[in-house]
């Protein structure tokens, strides 16, 4: 007992400690891929899939039962001998047979050939890599919407920094201009002006911050974590490790979970035609046969008497006329392999579209952030001047409301195209296939 209520202590421990402490990204997905429930989901179709192959295998595996039955006969059938012969000119009827009879017979059938069935022996292996893929892509999924959900929480807390570097300026100069005001230096409009804006950033804020949390939701059910669990995150994200290190012309379809998982589906269904044409052949099963019977007047005595008897034989099956049923079925199964190979290579042109839009986005996207830190440092500067001027009494306000429209404008165009670096980054590691080794070097 002691040592349960220790363990359930450490665990509420570390469950607070992770709480209070900011999360990275990375820590972020490696906690989505172990406690998010579709793991479990995946690995219990693993197993499912094993399971099927097991089953597979056991139509050509011995097959025994034993069977007993029970029979009263309330009435016994009637025969009928013809007239005629040894027993007279007239028909005569009679009874075979006693009220009670057992029957328990043991039977071992093991089927010889039958192609159809390893047909079906040799689906387990594209069935269980399937399976096994879809694993690993779902792992892949998590990791794309851990980290869409964590960039969009990153964002808001980015443009809530900024904000607040805003807010504590316009607080500042409110509280100048209110001084000026009340000494008669300022005007009412002047002293309004500034409130208006300071106002706005303050709503803006508020704004930013509810996005925040909506979007720390949405990261704690991307991660598998209840929602009334606390979560932070670390703001701070540094594009630089971004810079793309891949080209388009890199791309490799074959390393794509999709490309995999079809290309099984392919192989899956051309054995699938082939079982569906080893249902013309014939089949060859043996069977050994051990019984017995008992039969009795009376139920007190069924038990007492036994008589046994044994076979031992085979059994050929030749398919002759099923009306047109297995035709139908091969027919169908050869239309869907057709199918699945002409999807195949549609798919594979839309990855190859995908990769190539992908990246052509992920460069783009880097210099916009290059151009846009570059056009924000030059607003910062222009209203850092025009603020000092303005309060030595060298600038108008106009100039600096304008000043700091601009510096609004530039910050708002950082983040944004902050947003769709780190979303075009995103989008390119999943493109080409690399979103589990870039997670890994996080």
């Amino acid at each position: 007992m002691r040592l349960y209520i220790l363990g359930l202590m450490l665990v509420i421990t570390a469950t607070q400690a992770m709480a209070q402490q900011k999360l990275t990204l990375k820590q972020c997905i490696d906690y989505s891929l172990t406690n998010h429930l579709s793991n479990q989901v995946y690995q219990n179709n693993v197993e499912i899939a094993n399971q099927q192959g097991r089953e597979a295998l056991a139509g050509y595996l011995p097959q025994v039962a034993l069977v007993t039955n029970f029979d009263n006969n309330l009435k016994l059938a009637t025969s009928i001998i013809p007239g005629g012969g040894p027993f007279g000119p007239d028909a005569r009827k009679f009874q075979m047979g006693q009220r009670y009879a057992t029957t328990s017979v043991l039977q071992l059938d093991q089927t010889i050939f039958d192609q159809s069935m390893i047909y079906g022996i040799k689906a387990n292996t594209p069935n269980k890599e399937i399976a096994a893929l879809n694993a690993q892509q779902n792992q892949e999924t998590l990791i794309y919407n851990t980290t869409a959900a964590y960039i969009e929480a990153a964002i808001y807390g980015e443009k809530i920094r900024i904000l607040s570097i805003n807010e504590n300026k316009y607080k500042e100069l409110l509280s100048i201009k209110k001084l000026q005001y009340e000494k008669g230096t300022a005007t009412q409009v002047d002293y309004n002006r500034i409130l208006v804006t300071y106002k706005n950033i303050v709503a803006e804020k508020t704004l930013a911050e509810t996005n925040r949390d909506l979007a720390l939701n949405k990261l704690k059910d991307a991660m598998g974590m209840t929602l009334d669990e606390k979560l932070t995150i670390n703001d701070s994200l540094d594009y630089e490790r971004l810079i793309p290190t891949s080209k388009a012309s890199d791309f490799d379809e074959t390393q794509l979970f999709t490309y995999k998982i079809n290309s099984q589906k392919i192989h899956l269904q051309e054995i699938d035609v082939k079982r569906k044409r080893a249902a013309y052949y014939p089949t060859l099963t043996g069977y050994a046969r051990y019984g017995a019977q008992s039969y009795s007047q009376a139920s007190n005595n069924l038990f007492h008497t036994w008589f046994d008897y044994s076979a031992i034989g085979l059994k050929l099956s030749i398919p002759v006329f099923s009306g047109f049923r297995k035709e139908s079925q091969l027919k169908q199964s050869e239309l869907n392999l057709m199918n699945l190979q002409k999807n195949f290579i549609i798919t594979n042109n839309t990855l190859k579209l995908q990769a190539l839009n992908a990246n052509t986005q992920l460069q783009k996207s880097y210099n916009d952030v290059a151009n846009n830190k570059e056009n924000l440092n030059l607003a910062q500067e222009v209203f850092d001047i025009t603020n000092l001027q303005y309060q030595k009494g060298m600038g108008t306000l106009t100039d600096l409301l304008n000043a700091e429209y601009s510096l609004k404008e530039a910050q708002n165009n950082y983040i944004t195209s902050m947003l769709n670096l780190l979303s075009s980054t995103l989008n390119n590691e999943k493109a080409n296939g690399t979103l589990i080794p870039f997670a890994q070097k996080l």
